[in-house]
């Protein structure tokens, strides 16, 4: 028995010998910058509720998505983000939001509290578009700004943002989509503040 306990021991070793880091499941943090100094506002007293962040079906998920034939996704092998996308994105917008100062509070649905405005964003795309090298990430947000007291729509923007990536792979897509979000969310940031100004 004890011999034969050993000789699974040693084929366990030798099959994760087998395995370079180079094979090696890999997982990325989608990041963004922090936000450039802006002029300093008025501070609204609006309470800003932000829904959770939806995601198409094929992008709702951890993988990292490319394309290397225009019309067709794939998902990166042995690549992916620690979390899906969506999920990322709704802590970045809440931080980014509460950094502007422009509102009293900047909370997510999901806490119970009341507000006076809602901001909704759907993630539709978001992929490294390799079919020219080195190629480029492209991102697509729907948002939609709206008065959930009386239940009015203020305004609805689609917001479409693109990076080059510096070389044609999941590494090389990361670095660009963590630029790409950080354009992404300076311009959702400045939209919401904009259409809630006018709102009030």
């Amino acid at each position: 028995m004890r011999g034969g306990m050993a000789s699974i021991a040693l084929l366990a070793l030798a099959g994760c010998a087998g395995l370079s880091a180079k094979d090696a499941q890999r997982y990325f943090v989608l990041d963004a910058a922090p936000a450039k100094a802006a002029p300093v506002m008025a501070r609204s007293a609006a309470t800003l509720l932000i829904a959770p962040t939806s995601a198409s079906a094929f992008y709702d998920t951890q993988e990292i998505v490319f394309s290397r034939v225009s019309g067709q996704r794939a998902y990166y092998q042995l690549s992916s983000w620690t979390e899906p996308p969506a999920r990322t994105f709704d802590r970045l917008l809440v931080a980014r939001l509460e950094a502007s100062g422009a509102f009293a509070t900047v909370v997510q649905t999901t806490s119970g509290v009341r507000g006076s405005l809602l901001l909704k964003a759907h993630l539709v795309e978001m992929f490294h578009d390799a079919t020219h090298d080195p190629g480029q990430v492209r991102i697509w947000i729907a948002t939609e700004l709206s008065d959930p007291v009386m239940r009015r729509l203020v305004v609805k923007q689609n917001f479409v943002v693109a990076a080059p990536t510096p070389s044609t792979d999941a590494v090389g897509a990361v670095q660009a989509f963590d630029v790409a979000v950080t354009a992404l969310l300076d311009e959702v940031t400045a939209w919401t503040i904009e259409h809630a100004n006018a709102a009030r």
